[in-house]
């Protein structure tokens, strides 16, 4: 299993985020990745 670090320079943007997930943040960004790559958008 790999592991990557997330840098994120808007705080603001980032509490907002932290505080609209019900669950850990590591299962919310899994969910916001596999949305994504299930749409097949190439933004």
């Amino acid at each position: 299993m790999k592991k990557y670090l997330l840098l994120i320079e808007d705080e603001k943007l980032w509490e907002k985020f932290k505080d609209s997930i019900d669950k850990d943040i590591n299962s919310a960004l899994m969910e916001l990745v596999k949305e994504k790559v299930s749409k097949g958008d190439k933004k």
